[in-house]
């Protein structure tokens, strides 16, 4: 298992962003860079690509996922028709959907009775809408208990590895971050479930998600090499 990188995916340009400077959100006033995570809105004047999804997203964010440092949120600012988003235990009651629309929607996790994509929709039919629960792997005990998410069908993805900067303590490197999730979910239903050429259409996605790892590599760069410097000049 190879892990994905900004040059096997097809990204808009950093650069309209490249010069931002934090500013303040005009409806939480709070100091935002692109955008606002607590408000999940993008900035005012401030470049976000935009993508149209092969289905609908809900995500369901656990009290405890700090809204500054959840990849899930990126999902609702690129695909904001899309994408809802409901803080646990404030959460849509699917119990009450229609047998149509809990037919066709599916959660997004590894349980036992969890199928693939693929067999979902060769049983089932097409996915409509997905769920992802935003937590860690040792939150996910609770959220995936939550009384309105339960007789949705779970499912599975292939195995793949995560791009994430930072890994959660005895979690294997195939845990993913949840935006990587999200994406790759809809890449399996739209080639393996609706049998379509998958030709980059929403690889933007990961726009956030890979600028911020720019930050990050950086970051590490500059400690290593500082690290080094100190440790000549203790010789």
């Amino acid at each position: 298992m190879s892990v994905i990188s900004e040059h096997d995916v097809h990204l808009s340009s950093f650069e309209p962003v490249a010069k931002c400077v934090k500013s303040m959100c005009p409806k939480c006033k709070a100091s935002r860079m692109y955008f606002c995570y607590d408000c999940r809105t993008p900035q005012p004047g401030v470049f976000t690509p935009s993508v149209k999804l092969p289905c609908s997203v809900d995500i369901i964010k656990h009290p405890k996922e700090k809204n500054s440092k959840s990849s899930a949120l990126h999902c609702k600012i690129v695909a904001p028709d899309q994408t809802r988003v409901f803080d646990y235990p404030d959460v849509h009651d699917y119990s009450k959907d229609s047998e149509e629309e809990r037919r066709t929607t599916a959660i997004i996790f590894p349980s036992a009775s969890a199928i693939s994509v693929e067999e979902f929709v060769r049983t089932r039919g097409e996915i409509k809408r997905i769920v992802v629960l935003d937590c860690t792997w040792f939150q996910v005990g609770v959220m995936q208990k939550t009384p309105q998410i339960q007789g949705l069908q779970h499912v599975s993805l292939q195995s793949y590895r995560t791009a994430f900067w930072r890994p959660q303590h005895k979690v294997p490197e195939t845990g993913l971050a949840t935006i990587e999730a999200i994406y790759y979910s809809l890449r399996e239903y739209q080639e393996l479930g609706l049998k379509e050429t998958y030709s980059g259409e929403f690889d933007d996605l990961l726009y956030w998600f890979f600028l911020t790892k720019h930050f990050v590599d950086e970051k590490q760069t500059e400690y290593f090499k500082r690290k080094e410097e100190k440790e000549e000049k203790n010789k």
